[in-house]
């Protein structure tokens, strides 16, 4: 008997939802493996650009599917009215991504994954149709953002005070304990995070690593950074309040599908600690934990292998 032949696939696609145009990039060595798509972050802050540089391995073992949410990078447009920019459009139009998904590649589930802002899209996206998912992966998991900025600026202004003639310490204690009213507080905070190597990468070459991907790579490059950075500043805009109004606990205390939980040790944007006691409470069929050590927010892009090899030992049943 012939072994049937391997189809890799390599596409951007771009999708009609509710009169908006909606970006998604497909990726993979084999069609006939399962299908994992990406929520990603931000508000605002999509991974197209720069993102298959880091998943050369995942790419082997699944058709990778990432989505420039509506109003964000390839997907924003001026006519994309703020009135749409709720979770609830956005949990929408994930369901209507996923049925696309399935239908196109004649699947009858994928698997789920979702960074920061992401990971909150997807646990409501979870709650509403469990039955289009064989589990979900959730990477620095938003669970309370008021919590999360209590525990890293606690974190920040305790490590601070060892050192009181540091620059962090001085500010740290500027800005004072979150809730802040001023954004000039919120840039600060983030200043913060990012020096102490809690930011987006625990190394900070890897940040810059990025940018880099995305100024020279063909999906975005230099010509497509000003919708990056448009879709940025309108997300934002418009999402953070109901960012800021998410508690998981209260909204999503159960999930129906097998659930996996990824943090970075050194993440202070999410800090695992609050990540970890959602994880605790989670009712789901099962539940897993990983920490990944030498990774701050973003452990898919700071430990590719250690990502992909967790994923496809999991995934292996429907490989």
């Amino acid at each position: 008997m012939i072994p049937e032949k391997k189809r890799s696939i390599a596409i951007m696609k771009e999708l009609s939802i509710e009169n908006t145009k909606q970006m998604l990039m497909i990726n993979g060595a084999n069609t006939k493996n399962p299908l994992l798509l990406f929520l990603h972050g931000g508000p605002g802050t999509p991974q197209i650009g720069y993102v298959r540089h880091y998943q050369k391995e995942l790419e082997e073992h699944f058709t990778v599917v990432h989505w420039d949410q509506r109003g964000s990078g390839l997907s924003y447009s001026k006519r994309i009215s703020h009135h749409s920019m709720t979770i609830s459009h956005f949990v929408n139009d994930a369901i209507q991504v996923t049925q696309w998904l399935l239908d196109h590649f004649s699947k009858t589930k994928l698997y789920l994954a979702g960074h920061s802002w992401g990971s909150l899209l997807a646990l409501h996206v979870l709650r509403q149709r469990p039955d289009l998912f064989y589990a979900y992966y959730g990477i620095s998991q938003v669970v309370n953002p008021h919590l999360e900025e209590s525990a890293a600026y606690q974190y920040i202004r305790e490590i601070s005070d060892r050192k009181r003639a540091s620059i962090r310490s001085s500010l740290i204690r500027f800005i004072g304990a979150p809730p802040w009213k001023k954004g000039i507080q919120q840039l600060i905070y983030r200043f913060c995070v990012e020096m102490g190597r809690g930011g987006l990468t625990h190394h900070h070459h890897q940040s810059l690593a990025v940018l880099f991907q995305m100024l020279t790579g063909h999906e975005y490059g230099i010509r497509n950074m000003h919708k990056f950075l448009n879709g940025l500043r309108f997300s934002k805009k418009h999402l953070t309040k109901e960012l800021y109004q998410f508690n998981a606990f209260a909204s999503v205390p159960s999930i129906k599908v097998p659930c996996f939980f990824i943090s970075g040790k050194h993440d202070l944007i999410v800090p695992s600690e609050i990540s970890k006691q959602y994880y605790q409470a989670l009712e789901a069929p099962e539940k897993f934990w990983f920490q990944f050590e030498n990774s701050a927010h973003n452990p898919h892009i700071e430990e590719p292998s250690l990502f992909a090899s967790t994923l496809s030992n999991h995934a292996l049943y429907h490989l």
